[in-house]
């Protein structure tokens, strides 16, 4: 059996000096798998492509790569490289085995990560410098998605362990001047500088350094990046007396790693050094060299299914694939020689289990308050809901089960429950599932009945919100219980929905009615007005500030909750500061400089698709969805809600009647079912204006008829059907239909009902085109 694989290691470029060390460890993994002999061999080739530090190059070359019939790639070293090529794995159902530490933030099922996360790298980096060295810590990093949001992290800690960071900085990718920065790290004295620099700005960054005579043993240098491969390119004295915090070291005893070292050193040479990316890599060639070779396969979810919970050895010591897609690994700090080689300093005492979500990095005191809070959240929807409610984990672990969940499941708190268990219980009960922050989600379950046995839809009213669509009344239970709190909540809907009706809703259930309601729309307001309309300004601030100055809607919602509509037209420059807001609790003044306490309750909104901002375009900051998403309610299009038609129609009858003192109050049975069948592109929005031409055309009527709809919804009333049904004309014209109107790939999929692969492959059958209006949001 034969089976190729993509490598999509920059061989120039800024990340080369890394990645050729990639490259040749894969080539040496490869010649060492086809020397053993053994009942499951396999022909396993190499296709390499030169991704040349480029996103786009590395997107051109894997999609290349997989339309030739490639399932799995190794490689994409940078962040941006790897989340380019995600949109090719989803829709050619590839794997990526991504060998390189990263920030985070993610868990793709077309993903295996490979390399470190900052809760094993950065943590174990800090517990080490904060008790023995200093608590002041300068940041610098090249400025890409890796630096900016281990540093975010970063600053979270040193919150929590009472640390400060003195500075922060970053430069372009292959930046090479660092004598300005390096003077002003002299002149604020921190007790160590953390670096996220990579490629060619290390070496130059730790040559200034060291041409300046500063000094290692005063203001040292630590890195989670800077290996034997660096400091060989380098040269050792510019890196000696420096630290890295990595899952490897050249210079760990054990026997796997005398082995790995002699075979890499006797293929390339005495001279070669073998560094943490370059283990990682040899790790992930292994375990899916093993994974073919047991499965027979390169379908993802045998793959998957084979690598879950397995440990593997290597040259750091034992790892174990989890299912979030991360190794569980230990993790040394060691101090640079003059040897080009690392002393080793520390080692944590057993594998670090990788937690890569953002939320996932803290403590665990302020995890378990954090913990305390949601579970007392569930207890009292539990006395609200006759649902059965469960939480589990991204590794299907029980978090939370109420006593009636107990009942259903038979697993306790801390048990796991198997994919096989979750489909079992899906086939016996009624199952929605909700996600609870950013790694946990909550299953409700109720026995099915017959549907004979099923009663009329019940209304569910939350405020001034009524619903019979089951979906939504599940959306409604969360609003609910978001009330209670003072969480952060996001709100997504299309446009028209009702999202600030909602968010409304939410302030006048809660603890902080009596406060004001705040609403910005931050797609309506000018860019360069934005700050000042959020933070205030003083005056003189700027050309044409009033006198006196100005509060922002931030002050104003004091005690009371802001609603931030279309959140994700915020420009990428202020979503920075509202971040630092939400963090803070505190506003700063255009032009002024003091800090201004804040009791603001936040709820956002929008009709974009955040996850794809994020993963897609690099539009959106994932620290801040996820700082917002504590409790996320998705409001379904009035499409999706036909059993509401009725109930909204006869509301905004009853509204005008009130208000203009006459006019008719229900609709004819022909109205309702027009009203029914239309698509409601414009949802409730649409329909209200539509109601309310209606009513005044019928004012004088008692009820609404056909003749007061407008033409648009009346043209369709007298359509003739086909009298020959082609089902599978009807499928593809479904597609073809929800493509034409959704904004992205994922939408359609959504609209259709089935996952964004399926979609992928039913248009391929078909032989259907992106439509431009797709293909621009999956353009990089």
């Amino acid at each position: 059996m034969s089976f190729r694989i993509g490598l999509l290691f920059s061989l120039t470029g800024t990340t080369s000096t890394t990645e050729q060390g990639q490259f040749r460890t894969a080539q040496y993994a490869l010649e060492e798998y086809n020397c053993k002999k053994g009942p499951h061999n396999l022909n396993i080739t190499f296709e390499l492509r030169n991704i040349q530090s480029d996103p786009q190059i590395c997107y051109q070359q894997a999609l290349a790569l997989a339309k030739e019939g490639i399932k799995i790639f190794i490689g994409c070293y940078t962040s941006a490289c790897r989340k380019a090529i995600l949109p090719v794995l989803e829709q050619y159902e590839c794997l990526l085995v991504y060998p390189t530490l990263y920030e985070g933030q993610e868990i793709h099922p077309n993903v295996i990560y490979i390399g470190e996360v900052p809760n094993q790298q950065i943590v174990s980096i800090l517990q080490y410098i904060l008790p023995s060295i200093g608590k002041k810590i300068y940041l610098i990093g090249n400025d890409y998605i890796y630096p900016r949001y281990t540093n975010q992290q970063i600053r979270q800690l040193l919150l929590e362990l009472n640390g400060t960071v003195v500075d922060e900085k970053y430069v372009p990718l292959g930046h090479k001047l660092f004598t300005t920065f390096l003077q002003e790290i002299e002149r604020l004295k921190p007790d160590a500088i953390i670096s996220t620099l990579v490629g060619e700005s290390i070496l130059h960054f730790y040559q200034q350094y060291y041409e300046l005579n500063l000094n290692p043993k005063q203001i040292p240098i630590f890195s989670p990046i800077t290996t034997e491969l660096e400091i060989k390119k380098m040269g050792p004295k510019y890196a000696a007396g420096h630290y890295s915090g990595v899952s490897y070291f050249q210079s760990i005893e054990n026997l796997d790693n005398h082995v790995f070292v002699k075979g890499m050193k006797d293929k390339f040479g005495e001279d070669t050094v073998v560094s943490s990316v370059m283990c990682s890599t040899y790790i992930g060639v292994n375990m899916i060299f093993e994974a073919l070779s047991v499965s027979g396969t390169a379908e993802v979810e045998k793959i998957l299914k084979f690598l879950y919970g397995r440990t593997f050895p290597s040259p750091c010591g034992p790892v174990q694939m989890n299912r979030n897609h991360h190794l569980s690994r230990k993790v040394w700090i060691g101090q640079a020689n003059l040897q080009g080689q690392f002393d080793i300093l520390w080692s944590s005492d057993q594998p670090i289990v990788a937690k890569p979500l953002l939320n996932e990095t803290i403590y665990q005191n302020k995890v378990e308050f954090e913990e305390d809070q949601w579970r007392a959240i569930m207890d009292l929807w539990g006395k609200i809901s006759p649902e059965a409610i469960l939480v589990i984990d991204e590794d299907n672990k029980v978090i939370y089960v109420s006593r009636e969940a107990f009942s259903h499941v038979r697993a306790k708190v801390g048990e796991l429950i198997s994919d096989h268990e979750l489909n079992e219980l899906s086939y016996y009960h009624e199952s929605e599932v909700h996600p609870l922050g950013t790694s946990r989600f909550i299953r409700l379950l109720q026995k099915r009945k017959d549907s004979a046995d099923t009663p009329l839809l019940q209304e569910f009213q939350f405020d001034r919100i009524r619903t019979r669509n089951p979906l939504f009344k599940k959306e409604l239970s969360i609003a609910k219980i978001a009330s209670e709190s003072d969480a952060n909540v996001l709100i997504l809907g299309d446009t028209g929905t009702g999202k600030e009706v909602m968010a409304r809703a939410i302030h006048q259930q809660s603890s902080r009615k009596e406060g004001p309601f705040i609403a910005v729309n931050a797609g309506a307001i000018p860019r360069e007005l934005i700050a000042s309309e959020l933070f205030g300004y003083i005056e003189g601030a700027f050309t044409g500030s009033r006198k006196g100055g100005g509060i922002g809607k931030f002050e104003a919602a004091h005690r009371g909750t802001l609603f931030l509509d279309e959140i994700g037209e915020m420009p990428l420059e202020l979503q920075v500061t509202l971040l630092r807001v939400l963090e803070d609790r505190k506003v700063v003044r255009i032009g002024d400089h003091k800090e201004r306490h804040i009791d603001v309750r936040i709820i956002a909104a929008t009709n974009r698709h955040l996850v794809e901002e994020i993963a897609f375009k690099g539009s959106f900051r994932s620290d801040l969805f996820y700082r917002l998403n504590v409790f996320m309610i998705n409001i379904p299009a009035l499409q999706q809600r036909s059993e509401d038609i009725e109930i909204l129609a006869l509301q905004f009858l009853r509204e005008f009647h009130k208000y203009y003192k006459k006019g008719p109050l229900s609709l004819s049975p022909e109205v309702l079912k027009v009203l029914k069948t239309h698509s409601w592109p414009g949802n409730i929005r649409e329909l209200r204006n539509i109601m309310e031409r209606s009513f005044l055309l019928a004012k004088e009527e008692k009820a609404v008829e056909l003749s007061h709809l407008p033409d648009v919804l009346r043209k369709h009333i007298s359509t003739p059907i086909r009298s020959i049904v082609n089902l599978k004309d009807i499928e593809k014209e479904t597609i073809q239909k929800a493509l034409q109107e959704a904004s992205s790939i994922s939408e359609a999929a959504r609209k259709l009902g089935i996952t964004r692969a399926t979609l992928y492959r039913k248009m391929n059958h078909w032989n259907i085109k992106i439509c431009s209006k797709v293909d621009r949001n999956l353009s990089f």
